[in-house]
């Protein structure tokens, strides 16, 4: 918004201002204090951007982090600055020191934030993961997409990992040359960023991985044993695997198809006939599912839409298939 834009332009000339004056008043020259007071006005709207760009629990694992490095580090400065031969030179020493503490304490507590308890003292969990194990997910569920639509019903719930291994292999898809896998790759990174948004579920990235098998698949079994966490998935051989290990899989295909609405013999439905069926005055259409209907002498309907009256139901390995004869007036 233009406003924000105004208003950050508006304080960053203010502490140029301000903390180029207080450089000139303690002795700097106009060169270093200008430079100074830019650089330090840059350092403070990084930190607001990276507030702003982090939920809560992330901006307070870094700052817990920065806190204990500077009373870790100056702890450790003040004992070196004991030694004779380091007494000249104590202020580089606690400068340097503290750089080094924030730098590998802040970035600890911020990778491994979803592992500190300590931050549950300040925040409240945003979901309740005791009554709910674990989901992790694989590369074709992020891939296919809908996943994020069950997150955002709220059917979806818990703690959902992701494993550093299946990113990897979402960015080596992402990363091909095929057009085709570029773009499945892609979108699995986009439905992952915009599941982080949702406050139903807690996304968490894992490092966990199982270098001596090779094979994505097991890697997933492995880590679903470790964590006693469920899959989720469209593989269909994954699931088949997972079944032979005793790991609970929860498949979106098999949610979709179980969701389908209920066709019954009698019911009306409307459906366009798109193409001629295996014979000459049959005619066939398809439901906003997929669904196919056939339609008893609906080829003299072709291209039109349809009221129609199911006569039967055949359910198949492939799908369903509906069965109807056109709506007498």
């Amino acid at each position: 918004m233009r406003w924000v834009a105004f208003y950050r332009l508006f304080f960053f000339i203010l502490m140029v201002f301000f903390i180029r004056y207080a450089g000139l008043k303690s002795g700097f020259t106009n060169e270093v204090s200008t430079l100074g007071a830019v650089v330090i006005s840059l350092v403070v709207f990084s930190i607001e951007y990276f507030i702003s760009t982090r939920r809560s629990r992330d901006v307070l694992a870094f700052y817990v982090g920065i806190a204990l490095a500077v009373i870790i580090s100056s702890i450790l400065a003040f004992i070196i600055t004991l030694l004779p031969f380091m007494r000249p030179a104590s202020f580089w020493v606690y400068v340097a020191m503290n750089l080094i503490g924030i730098y590998i304490f802040g970035s600890f507590t911020y990778h491994k934030r979803h592992e500190l308890r300590i931050l549950n003292l300040f925040l409240r969990p945003r979901v309740t993961t005791a009554s709910c194990s674990s989901k992790i997910l694989d590369t074709s569920v992020l891939i296919d997409g809908r996943i994020l639509g069950v997150a955002k019903s709220g059917f979806l719930e818990g703690e959902v990992l992701v494993p550093r291994f299946i990113l990897k292999e979402l960015q080596r898809i992402a990363d091909s040359k095929d057009h085709v896998r570029r773009t499945r790759g892609r979108r699995g990174m986009d439905v992952l960023k915009e599941m982080q948004k949702l406050d139903s579920i807690s996304i968490h990235i894992i490092s966990d991985d199982f270098p001596r098998i090779k094979e994505v698949d097991l890697k997933l079994i492995e880590l679903a044993k470790a964590k006693k966490a469920k899959i989720i998935t469209t593989d269909y051989n994954l699931k088949k695997i997972a079944d032979i290990h005793g790991i609970k899989v929860l498949n979106v295909n098999e949610l979709t198809f179980l969701l389908k609405p209920v066709i019954m013999a009698g019911d009306e439905i409307k459906v366009k006939v798109v193409k001629q069926g295996k014979e000459e005055t049959q005619g066939v259409g398809y439901l906003d599912d997929g669904t196919m209907v056939v339609v008893e002498n609906g080829y003299q309907f072709m291209g039109r839409d349809i009221n129609c009256i199911v006569v039967s139901v055949l359910q198949t390995e492939a799908g369903r298939m509906v069965f109807a004869r056109p709506k007498q007036s």
